[in-house]
């Protein structure tokens, strides 16, 4: 079991062993500590304290929870949004796993890309390669970030990418993002649980939207509204499914052609690969679209992919007889820089995924005026 792995299985309540009892109670020590922190951050942030204020529209895309909830294409979709009216968004990323996030670099103009992957880090990066109409920044200090948006390449609008914590900017919409599949962080912060803040935060929300409602029973899904209906009755809440769009062989992803239809593989015995928040949920978009997925390999979040991982991804490839490798995008742009990637001799798959609401989409639409 990896270490992530067995931290979720602590924090979750999985792991009933004295030990797992102990770790929770340290865990929730600490919890107290980073839980006072964050509010006394927070209260510094609802007086106005640290706060910039730009002249262009900010729009900001987070979530409550640490893991993957779908920010990278909801940001893609509000950026094509917001481009189909005729606007110039750019998008503020932190530039997570960035060789030096310190700095505001810019990644793209206009779809042009300026700067290799690990220099900005894999989202960022993803991001960049399919806004062809937009601008990528990233930086920690993304108020600088706007300002060089703004001056530099003329953005009339922004978007922050997991933008909710981060509230040095101000911003005209926050929409936070929540997976169905486990929205609430085991109801603790971090490190007892996965909230990032207290619940409370989420009355910053203008917008909330649960993600991979699929991937859950109906029930669940009505549990969720029905206890944000009761936290926040004034706030509109949408559902949206991760949509399937095209599969890619590696080479076709990086040179940017075309790819196939999401079954064109079917008939090939899959492993799939992923260095993402939530590895079973790559898996079950796999599986729900009928490939026969026979070993699952994940790596932690935003795993920064060697050779030797190559090597044990082909170990693990012929072990369990798979035909073809599937990987995630974001996974694609760390593998696709490897050369012993090309020594593989099975095909390596790409799934480019988006965001689908299952209804309410124009309303959401409208809600993005600004």
């Amino acid at each position: 079991m990896s270490g992530e792995a067995l931290f979720k299985s602590i924090v979750s309540g999985e792991n009933q062993s004295i030990l797992g009892d102990i770790a929770r109670s340290s865990l929730g020590l600490l919890s107290k500590g980073y839980e006072k922190a964050v509010s006394i951050r927070n209260a510094r942030f609802d007086e106005g304290k640290g706060v910039t204020k730009v002249i262009v529209p900010v729009i900001s895309v987070g979530n409550i929870t640490a893991g993957g909830t779908g920010k990278t294409p909801m940001v893609r979709f509000i950026c094509d949004v917001l481009t189909q009216k005729g606007l110039h968004p750019t998008v503020l990323s932190r530039g997570y796993r960035a060789e030096d996030n310190n700095k505001n670099i810019i990644i793209s103009k206009d779809g042009a890309m300026l700067v290799e992957p690990f220099i900005s880090g894999d989202e960022a990066w993803l991001l960049a390669k399919v806004l062809q109409k937009s601008n990528v920044i990233i930086g920690r200090e993304r108020a600088k970030s706007a300002e060089i948006a703004i001056n530099e390449l003329g953005a009339d609008c922004l978007v922050m990418d997991d933008g909710f914590q981060h509230r040095a900017l101000a911003r005209d919409i926050d929409i936070v993002l929540i997976d169905a599949s486990n929205p609430f962080g085991y109801d603790h912060v971090l490190p007892r649980g996965l909230l990032r803040e207290p619940l409370s935060g989420l009355e910053r929300a203008n917008i909330i939207v649960l993600t991979k409602v699929d991937q859950v029973a109906p029930g669940v899904v009505s549990g969720i509204r029905k206890r944000l209906a009761h936290m926040l009755p004034n706030t509109p809440v949408y559902e949206t499914i991760h949509k399937p769009q095209c599969m890619y062989t590696l080479e076709e992803w990086a040179n940017g052609e075309p790819g196939s239809s999401v079954d064109a593989y079917q008939e090939h015995r899959i492993m799939a690969v992923s260095g993402i928040g939530n590895p079973q949920s790559f898996t079950q978009t796999l599986t729900d679209v009928g490939y026969n997925v026979v070993h699952n390999l994940p790596f932690g979040d935003h795993h920064d992919f060697s050779n030797d991982d190559v090597v044990e991804i082909w170990k693990q490839a012929f072990a369990h007889q798979a035909d073809a490798i599937c990987i995630t995008e974001k996974d694609a742009v760390k593998l696709s820089q490897l050369h012993a990637i090309e020594d593989l001799k099975i095909p390596i798959l790409v799934l480019s995924i988006g965001i689908e609401f299952v209804s309410g989409k124009q309303e959401f639409i409208e809600n993005l005026e600004i």
